[in-house]
């Protein structure tokens, strides 16, 4: 019977003896063009990197393989249970409801909750605001006369009123924003989505 070639008998005895066995290349790195080891040396070190990584998947896809039935369910579910929450928590966090205006200055916070919308402007300017006017859906303003420089604005259907005083509704969903001031204007919201 003929002798298995040195790595495969060397293989064989870690696996007995429950070592890891590196599909490490073995033997000096020469170098490069320029004379430089250094990228020969990287290049060396990603493929020794790469063919760990293989053997190990391959070891762990084999060690798979051979397990129990009941293993496999366990792992089954584990997997299955970890992709459903991250898929939970991605459907469950709401997309960005931030928008920032630089040239006055303003931050717009959309809240998500439908019982209680509200909106959040933030002055994150070194000037106050003068003589504000917060227009919702083309419809409904609210009017401040002065906001000061880091100060936060919150507006509520309560605070918008209407065509001839009437108070918007309370469910009132924010579809359009704009910030008028003495200094300029600037549409935050525009069809329901931020700009």
């Amino acid at each position: 019977m003929p002798q298995p070639p040195p790595s495969i008998k060397a293989r064989r005895e870690a696996y007995l003896h429950g070592r890891v066995v590196t599909a490490a290349r073995s033997g000096t790195v020469g170098l490069d063009a320029d004379g430089e080891p250094l990228p020969a040396r990287l290049r060396s070190g990603a493929a020794s990197t790469a063919l760990n990584v293989a053997a190990i998947l391959r070891e762990t896809w084999e060690d798979f393989r051979n397990a129990d039935r009941y293993f496999k369910y366990k792992a089954i579910i584990l997997a299955a249970w970890g992709v459903l929450s991250v898929l939970g928590i991605g459907v469950a966090c709401p997309g960005p409801s931030v928008h920032r205006d630089t040239s006055l200055g303003a931050r717009l916070v959309v809240g998500e909750e439908t019982e209680h919308p509200a909106l959040v402007l933030h002055n994150e300017s070194d000037a106050a605001w003068q003589e504000v006017m917060i227009i919702v859906n083309g419809r409904f303003r609210a009017a401040i006369s002065h906001v000061e420089p880091h100060a936060f604005v919150t507006v509520t259907p309560k605070q918008l009123m209407g065509d001839n005083g009437k108070l918007a509704p309370s469910d009132l969903r924010f579809t359009d924003v704009e910030l008028r001031t003495r200094k300029g204007s600037a549409v935050l919201l525009e069809a329901g989505t931020l700009r």
